[in-house]
């Protein structure tokens, strides 16, 4: 198998194609590589790469819509974008849904993620960092993506070909019927054990799973004084309630727009997280996820080119573990039901992602595994202050391709 992402973070991707029933006593194979050798793309050479990234702000936000728990939601952009990439490139004449999504059309579309991902192997790390004691101070990220095929089923060639060419997918071969030991076991090392099954169940008329993985475990740039956090008071559903919170200064951006507060929290390199205020009174102040996509995004740009200033921030510990059921939003963008006969007769019908966020003084850790399956049918503070007091959003993101990798929304720290 292919190596996940390591973070603070982890996500994982997984579409599943209907087909012929599998055997009950073939064991998996080992994993394998189409014939076809991944060509890396770069980022000056991916013409769709900006508008690849707009349409992973908006899968993102629409994704966080989908959430249900009363704490929040995390989901994962980045890996819920590769993920349904994936399945387009075998969406055969069901490919326009795919298009419109996903930003961009064809080779163009696959150069892109191809470039994004390959941006974020600069990060490249061992997925169990994500339960070590000490983050690293480097941060950790490593994605992975591979194709489970039922052992009675055979997926077209050219489509497992433009997988390990696009993505650097392997193959593996395993019963999809009545066990999904090659889905778990992928689940469980790219999360570093933080997702440790998959959420696809076993069916007859599976013929194919697609998985991506993403994983996070890094260190703040400069930490939170663990001295200084104390429970201070929260807004919940119009009520004020106490939740541990941290609080610190830093020499960082922050950014105020049409009653949005924004403000940066480092890592080393590029990577970053952006913490996102809604204005008081607005729809999104009780439920940030309403927030435009495009709002964020700019927001987020604006962080790029503000400059440093002092600034004390106050932000909630976060311990949240969703599971977000995504295939309202897939049937609302046409891609239940698309044309798949590019890989074999199917359409998706499972689609759910399983995500885990953790920030503390230290820094973040976080999980998530994407799953679309398819079947056969007191102090003088500094002037500049942003107090996380109320919901508010925070995403991870790589500021080199302003690709959001994880996606936050936070109505009530005292769940975790």
């Amino acid at each position: 198998m292919t190596g996940a992402v390591v973070a603070g973070a982890v996500v994982g991707g997984t579409a599943v194609l209907g087909g012929c029933a599998a055997s009950p006593t073939a064991p998996p194979s080992a994993t394998a590589r189409a014939d076809v050798t991944r060509v890396t793309v770069r980022l000056d050479d991916a013409d769709a790469l900006d508008d690849v990234v707009a349409a992973t702000w908006a899968l993102g936000v629409e994704a966080l819509r989908e959430g249900e728990d009363d704490d929040g939601t995390v989901v994962s952009p980045s890996s819920l974008l590769t993920a349904l990439a994936m399945l387009g490139e075998g969406a055969g004449d069901g490919h326009a849904p795919f298009d419109a999504a996903l930003g961009a059309v064809g080779d163009e579309r696959t150069d892109a993620v191809n470039a994004l991902l390959a941006a974020l192997a600069r990060y490249e790390g061992d997925p169990a960092l994500v339960a070590a004691d000490k983050l690293p101070v480097v941060p950790m990220l490593h994605t992975a993506q591979q194709i489970v095929v039922d052992d009675d089923a055979t997926p077209q060639r050219a489509f497992l070909d433009r997988l390990a060419a696009g993505y650097g997918a392997g193959v593996v071969v395993d019963d999809l019927a009545t066990r999904s030991d090659a889905l778990d076991e992928f689940a469980r090392t790219h999360t570093g054990g933080l997702v440790p099954t998959s959420p696809i169940t076993p069916d007859p008329n599976l013929v194919a799973v697609l998985q991506d993985a993403v994983v996070l475990a890094a260190a703040w740039k400069t930490p939170f004084d663990v001295a200084l956090s104390g429970d201070q008071p929260f807004t919940v559903v119009g009520e004020r309630v106490l939740v541990p919170t941290m609080e610190g200064e830093f020499d960082t951006a922050a950014v105020s727009a049409d009653g949005w507060q924004a403000v940066r929290l480092p890592y080393r390199d590029d990577l970053v997280a952006d913490l996102y205020l809604p204005p008081e009174g607005s729809a999104a102040a009780d439920d940030p996820s309403a927030a435009e996509p495009t709002t964020l995004a700019g927001l987020s740009t604006a962080l790029d080119d503000a400059a440093a200033d002092r600034v004390l921030v106050r932000l909630p510990t976060i311990d949240l573990e969703s599971t977000t059921d995504l295939m309202t939003l897939l049937a609302g963008l046409g891609i239940v039901g698309a044309d798949l006969t590019g890989v074999v007769e199917g359409s998706a019908v499972q689609a759910v992602q399983q995500a885990v966020l953790q920030v503390d003084e230290e820094g973040t850790r976080a999980a998530a595994v994407t799953s679309v399956g398819v079947t056969e049918s007191l102090r003088m503070p500094p002037p500049n202050q942003v107090v996380l007091d109320r919901p508010f959003l925070m995403v991870v993101r790589d500021t080199t391709t302003g690709w959001p990798v994880f996606l936050a929304e936070v109505l009530d720290p005292r769940a975790g």
